[in-house]
């Protein structure tokens, strides 16, 4: 009897030892905020599913950073944070600027601007914001020829271009600021052939600069062919 006892704990422990091993999964979405300071904090998603919860401490914040586990399904997977206005934190990361973020084994976003943070949100269906939300863009364009050119400026710094295709003759011309560049009352000019500003007109406004302002194009007084465009964060509103 002693021995059958002795002999079923053998193969039981046996038994045991012989079990497979499972490894853990890791499908974490952790979010890491930080001051590059002593501030910082750290908050989990579940996967599939749109969530949103606030950070454990307010900042305010410099960084970012989305880790994914290596079992996460949609490894594009992307967050957001919102500050006290509830409007979303413009980030930074290398040539990227967006409202959201992503992981991709690239590190910490940076914030735009140094920020509170009330709200991160972790959502499946976030998508990376398209290049033009970045960019400004000069429209040319004479509706007459059917001639048009399309010319695209970087923010933050004086720019001088010809433009894109054609150089005319045009009869308007549309500034088009993306939503995330930073000036939205960025302003640019049209030179002529022989270095002169274009006058520009739109509605009561008569300009040698000119603005988007979502209010669309502006025309030119007289039609002109041009020979450069100058995009300038100090332009301000001439009017002649």
């Amino acid at each position: 009897m002693q021995f059958s006892s002795i002999v079923l704990a053998t193969l039981a422990s046996t038994a045991a030892l012989a079990a497979p091993w499972k490894p853990s999964v890791d499908n974490e979405i952790r979010v890491i905020l930080s001051d590059l300071g002593e501030t910082g904090a750290q908050n989990v998603f579940p996967e599939g599913k749109r969530a949103s919860q606030s950070p454990s401490q307010f900042g305010p914040f410099r960084t970012v950073e989305l880790q994914l586990g290596k079992d996460v399904q949609n490894q594009d997977y992307r967050c957001q944070i919102l500050d006290p206005a509830n409007k979303p934190i413009v980030l930074l990361r290398g040539a990227n600027t967006d409202i959201t973020f992503g992981d991709g084994d690239k590190g910490a976003w940076t914030f735009r601007h140094e920020s509170e943070v009330r709200q991160i949100i972790c959502d499946p269906t976030f998508k990376k914001i398209g290049s033009d939300a970045t960019e400004i863009r000069v429209v040319l364009s004479n509706q007459g020829t059917e001639t048009g050119s399309q010319t695209v400026f970087a923010e933050g710094s004086r720019q001088e271009k010809r433009p894109v295709g054609s150089s005319g003759p045009f009869e308007t011309v549309e500034l088009r600021v993306g939503a995330l560049v930073e000036k939205q009352d960025q302003r640019c000019q049209i030179v002529d052939k022989a270095g002169k500003p274009i006058i520009v007109l739109r509605g009561e406004n008569r300009d040698i600069t000119f603005a988007d302002g979502d209010k669309g194009e502006w025309t030119l007084e007289k039609e002109s062919e041009v020979s450069k465009i100058v995009c300038d964060p100090h332009f301000k509103a001439m009017r002649v």
